[in-house]
Order: structure tokens, then sequence, then C-alpha cells
């Protein structure tokens, strides 16, 4: 637990307000100051808007992924999963404009004034008191409508430091009517509280903002947005399944893990064997029973796929690998390999039609459980033929990939904290992130770094020079700015706006996916003789800027760069095996044969050489670095 000069804060809350404050942008805690060492519901912060284009970036560094909730304004939510003491889900509920509403359907320009005004309490900022205390009163009349006892105290702690000449309050009033924010402070110090709810309506009701069609016209549209588009994982979801016999525990499991999950879920069961109303008639039939198992393994395949594609969780009980579980019983008794010399699965025409039908999973959790405590939870077959089917999980799960074995012979708490963290982990893969290796003003960022985090650096490759004065910008995240303090102590963030200085010069300026203005005015910070990196991915959907690294080229040589420089990052930006000059066939030809044997690898291979034939690569190529020299004058 980190402990500030106000209360003790949670480490994950630690590390997302230290990754704010080294964005250099303005940030601030609308609410949930008392709840921060085990927070029980949402972190409510604002942020300025040009803090959004890195902030998923940002905040994915420290383990947090964005869950994408359609009608919402400009709230962003971010998740994460800490196992510690029991296991807790944080929220980040992140905005960069304040509106009101139960559909934020009230827009104000009170966002800019109250980051402005912003102070300093202890690790971390909070809007001015008088704005601080006006936001709540606001939150509790227009949001919600009435102040339940719960919320009381916190209404009066707030009337008392409100009063009805602060700005938030003229602008009540403006909205609102003359006399509003004086009339709703009477009501709460008098402890009218029954009176708010009508009040609440004519604020409400008497809103104006020069939108009259507008507003309620996005009210309507945010709340048809929330009907039709549900919360979402970014890209595709994830398909978790679970193998294990009976009575270890499937369903338990993934019950809870659906209840305790914020985040979307859906669940699948994939019961091939399941008994059912049709199993006389299906069992007399030739082929009954293998047609009764095609039908189920194509049902909850097709479930699963779709649910995948809407973003969400999907949470599979059994799955269609439980084909191969007959065989593999079989192995185990005999004492034979669960596969072939080959290395594969010995497998039936059927079974491996049923595998290929249904969802093969991205996370499959295969519950380890000693026969005579299966026995013991359910008393079904016997001890021994459980420890069988045990033994043959087992074996079968070394063939399987993303096959995670789970000791579940623990309480089902315990193992549900293993799971939770299994599939977090899968998710956000940075999400294992721990204070050690959070950069920390006045910390050894050498010493808290581990070593696979020197690859941050090796674009510095790229340039002739060793980097000195080092400025960065973007969507440069918390690892990759401590990495960067490994080349410079002093290394500074670059905004777009900041003006031109000698603080804010720089030898060498790495941007990570930047916008226009960030890059025009990083590229005037760059020294004389200094060098600028871009690091990129092809977009043909942006709205702005360049779509392609040869487009980032042409953007670098009209600012008047020099010795101009594209680098294919193989295969994607965050992890790249190599960095190929685009400039040289023959090493793209190289790097292109190294991928043929991967899935699609042939056929991008093919593209990607028709591209490079018809010198079109720098357009072709998904991600990469720019680099150029600032001329000497």
């Amino acid at each position: 637990m980190v402990q500030t000069g106000r209360s003790a804060v949670h480490p994950a809350v630690a590390r997302a307000f230290r990754a704010l404050d080294d964005s250099g942008l303005p940030w601030v805690l609308l609410r949930g100051a008392d709840d921060l060492a085990r927070p029980s519901g949402d972190v409510d912060i604002l942020v300025a808007g040009a803090l959004l284009p890195g902030l998923d970036g940002l905040m994915a560094g420290i383990g947090l992924c964005r869950v994408r909730a359609a009608g919402h304004g400009s709230h962003r939510f971010y998740f994460g999963y800490e196992d510690d003491d029991g296991g807790l889900w944080l929220k980040l509920d992140v905005v960069s404009d304040i509106s009101f509403g139960r559909y934020q359907q009230w827009r104000t320009p009170l966002a800019a004034e109250c980051l402005e005004r912003r102070v300093r309490d202890g690790g971390w900022w909070m809007p001015a008191p008088a704005d601080q205390a006006w936001l709540q009163l606001l939150h509790l009349a227009l949001d919600k409508g009435e102040i339940r006892p719960q919320r009381q105290d916190t209404a009066r702690t707030a009337a008392a430091a409100a009063s009805s000449g602060d700005r938030l309050a003229a602008y009540l009033d403006q909205r609102c009517g003359a006399g509003a924010a004086a009339e709703l402070l009477d009501l709460v110090r008098s402890n009218r509280f029954d009176d708010v709810p009508a009040l609440a309506a004519r604020l409400r009701s008497g809103w104006t903002d020069g939108a009259r069609v507008r507003t309620p016209l996005r009210a309507l549209t945010h709340r048809a947005s929330r009907f039709v588009l549900s919360p979402r994982l970014p890209g595709h979801g994830l398909v978790v399944g679970v193998m294990a016999p009976d009575g270890a525990g499937k369903t338990t499991l993934l019950h809870g893990l659906r209840a305790d999950f914020p985040i979307p879920t859906a669940y699948v069961y994939m019961g091939m064997w399941g008994a059912g109303p049709w199993d006389g008639w299906l069992h007399r039939v030739p082929g009954g029973r293998t047609a009764k198992k095609m039908f189920r393994v194509l049902k909850g395949g097709a479930a699963a796929r779709y649910h995948r594609a809407r973003g969400r969780v999907v949470l599979m009980d059994r799955v269609a690998y439980d084909a191969l579980l007959p065989a593999a019983v079989d192995d185990a008794a005999a004492g034979r390999p669960a596969h072939s010399a080959a290395g594969k699965p010995r497998v039936g025409l059927s079974d491996a039609l049923a595998v290929r039908l249904g969802a093969a999973p991205d996370l499959l959790l295969v519950l380890d459980v000693p026969g005579e405590v299966m026995f013991a939870r359910k008393g079904e077959h016997t001890a021994e033929i459980l420890e069988k089917w045990r033994q043959a999980y087992l074996r079968l799960a070394e063939t399987l990939p993303a096959a995670l074995v789970l000791d579940a012979g623990q309480s089902p708490e315990v193992v549900q904290r293993l799971a939770a963290r299994a599939v977090w982990h899968r998710i956000c893969p940075d999400s294992g992130t721990d204070d050690a290796e959070t950069p920390d003003a006045g910390a050894d960022d050498a010493a808290a770094l581990a070593l696979h985090t020197w690859r941050l650096l090796d674009w510095r490759f790229l340039l002739p020079v060793q980097p000195r004065r080092v400025g960065y910008g973007g969507a440069v995240d918390p690892r990759t700015a401590a990495a960067l303090r490994l080349l410079d102590p002093a290394a500074t963030r670059v905004d777009a706006g900041r003006p031109a200085g000698p603080d804010n010069s720089f030898e060498v300026v790495l941007l990570r996916e930047p916008d226009l203005p960030l890059f025009e005015d990083a590229s005037a910070a760059v020294q004389p003789g200094g060098w600028m990196c871009v690091q990129v991915e092809r977009s043909l959907l942006r709205r702005q800027g360049p779509r392609t690294l040869a487009g980032w080229k042409r953007t670098f040589e009209r600012r008047g760069f020099e010795d101009v420089n594209v680098y294919w990052h193989a295969t994607t930006l965050d992890s790249p095996a190599r960095l190929v000059p685009v400039a040289s066939p023959a090493a793209v030809r190289d790097t292109l044969s190294q991928h043929e044997g991967v899935r699609f690898g042939l056929a991008k291979a093919v593209l990607a050489r028709a591209a490079l034939a018809l010198r079109l690569f720098a357009v072709a190529v998904p991600a990469g670095s720019v680099t150029g020299r600032r001329p000497e004058s």
C-alpha cells in the first residue's frame, strides 16, 4: 500500500496517477479520494482532451485494459485485476469533459476551467475546493436526481465548502435561472433532502444551453447506443474453456467468474455427451450419437464465435477437445503416449471434425483434482475411474495449445482467483506489472526495469548518434518512459502547444502514434542536427494525418527533414523481431522468407513481394519507424 499525505492508495491506483503525471498534461481526481486504499467503486478522473489519443496505450502500460461502452459521452472505462487479499477489480472512469444527466446529455465547457484551477493534494490532483463542492452537488442533483441517506453527509460537506458566488454556481444560474444555485445550497444546508427531487426536476427541465433540439437528441442517441451496442473489449473477445472430469468444479468456477467479472462475459455450454430428451431414439439410429455430438459442437461453436466477435469473454463449460478424451483414457490405461510420434493427439475422423468445428479456446483451463476429492464432492462413478480421467485430461493437456493446468483441489475462492488472474493476463499481457517495474520520481529506473525492457530502446540503433537530451511524446507508456531515462535521466515529455525554448529543445525526439499538431511542435523542438523517430502503424481509417509509413516519410520531408528513412517492425510495432530498412529489397526479402511458415505467412509474403516489386512496400508495411535529421541551418 502506498502512503500519501492524505491516505493510503492502492498500488494499482498509484501507478495510474503516476502515469497521468508523466503524461505532462493536466488531470484531476473528481470523486473517490477517501476510497483509494481498496476502491469499492469507480475511480473518477477528469483529463485534458489532448491526453485522449495516447490514453489507451498509457493505461495498457500499467496493466489496465479499456472496455468500450458506446452511449456514455466522453466516458472511458479502464479495468484491471489485482491478485491481492482476495482479488480486486479496479475500474477507472475517465472523462475529458464535464457533462450531466443519465445519458450525459447536458454538456458544459467547465472541464478546462476546473483543470486550470486544480490543486495538488498528496499524491494526486484535485479540483479547487469550490469546484469540487459544486461538481459533487451537481452530480447528485442532475445525475442522481436525489440525495439518498448514505450520500447526505457528503452533500452537507460539499454545501459547507460552496457558495452562491462561485464560478460553477454562476454557471448553474445561467443555465437554470437566477437563484437556482442558492436554492440548492439552502435545501442541503437546512437538511430538506425530501425537497431535492422536485428541485432537481426543475433544474433539468429548465436547463438551457442554446440546444433545445440537440440535447434531447443527444440523450436519445446515447440511450439507443447503449441498447444496441453492448460494452466490449477492444478487437475480438476471448474464449476461455474449462476441461476437467465431473466433480472438479467446472460449472462452479465459470459461474463464479461470470458473477465476479465486471467486463462483458457470455456463458456457453459445450456438453457433447449430456443427456437429452431424444437420446432414446437417437441411440437406436445408426450415426445418431455422432449427429448429436456434431450438432452440439456446431451450436456451441457458433455461439462462442458470435460472442467473441462481439468483444466478450466467452466462458465455455467443456470444450470440443472433450471428443478426444475416450481415446486419451484408453491410452492412459494402456500406458500409451497421448500423441503420435508427430506430436499430434491420437484422434478419429469424427472427433477430428468435432475439434475442427468447435471454437478453439484462446485459454484452456484444465482443473486438476485428485480422484478421491472429486468422488467426495459429487459421489459419481468411483474414485479410481475419476483418477483415470484425471490422468487422461493431464496427458491430453500436454498436446493442446493454450492449456494451463490449475490446482483445483483448493477452495473455490482460491481457484477462482487463480483463474481470474490467468484470464486477465491473457486479456492484458502487461497486467503483471508491479510497483518495482513502475517508474517513480527519485527511483533508480535502471534497477526497476526488467531486462526485456531494453528492447523498448531498440530504435536508438536506427540513429547514427548516441541520444543524450531526449524528448518523447504520443502514446508512450510508463515502461518506455522509464527506459528512456536510461538514456537521459532528464528525458521530458513533448506536448502539442508547449512553446519552444531552451528547456524544450532536444537532440533526439521519439514519438509514438502522434497526431499532426504534436508532430509539428515536436519537430520544432528538435535541435539543428538532431533526430526525430516516429513509431506508427498503418491505418487507412485515420481521420487526420498520414495513413501509411510512406505518408509519414513525405510529412518528414515537407517539414524539411533530411536523411529520412523507413523501417519495418517485423512483425509488430510492440514486439519486433527485426527492424528492417524498407529501402533495402534484399533485407525485406530475407525477412519475408523467415515468416512464410507461420499461418497465412505465405500469402502475406506473396503480397508483400508484389508490393516490393511495385515499389509500394512503404505503403503496405503495417507498422514501423520513420527517422529523419533536422538540418544544421
